[in-house]
């Protein structure tokens, strides 16, 4: 079975190349490295430096990306308008658990990133922590609250495994796409 992570890699790949990628929460860089391989330009998003470095040292080749040291809830600063996005909840792998992403500004971003949108947005949600559980209530209600008619909504978990991650991916409906 997929992790959550190679789920939502796999299901990007069904989109074509060339598109627009916003890492919302670039983290350790693995989402903004991927979305880099399958996509024209990619933008990524953390407000620890520490992230910002670790991503920096993975793409110093690739001329396609750009590392923005700012909050995710500020995404339309820089650019009106993506086709792929990833939220990858939580805290940075490998550094201090207690900074996480926190729900007032994830709020915020999640729902200036589905107005952006072009084509598709993941959101892996951690519930293991209490911001994360505080995060999942509220982006479970929001989600599934979207006009059926603009968006379409699916969620993969793994439904043996108490407190496991899960992916929510939010799909704009063709007939409401702006190409």
């Amino acid at each position: 079975m997929l992790s959550m992570i190679e789920y939502v890699h796999q299901r990007i790949k069904a989109y074509p190349s060339g598109l627009i990628g916003v890492d919302m929460t670039m983290g350790n860089g693995c989402d903004t490295v991927f979305l880099a391989e399958h996509c024209q330009e990619v933008y990524a998003f953390d407000i620890q430096e520490q992230a910002l470095l670790k991503t920096q040292e993975k793409v110093k080749d690739l001329s396609n990306v750009h590392l923005i040291l700012d909050n995710h809830e500020n995404i339309d600063l820089y650019f009106h308008s993506f086709d792929i996005g990833i939220f990858n909840l939580g805290y940075l792998p490998g550094l201090n658990h207690q900074t996480t992403t926190v729900l007032s500004s994830t709020k915020v971003a999640i729902k200036k990133a589905i107005k952006m949108m072009n084509e598709v947005l993941f959101i892996v949600v951690y519930v293991g922590h209490e911001e994360g559980q505080k995060e999942s209530v509220w982006i479970d209600h929001y989600v599934s609250h979207l006009d059926t008619h603009l968006y379409n909504v699916s969620c993969y978990s793994m439904l043996n495994k108490k407190n496991a991650p899960y992916v929510i991916e939010i799909q704009k409906r063709k007939s409401q796409k702006r190409f």
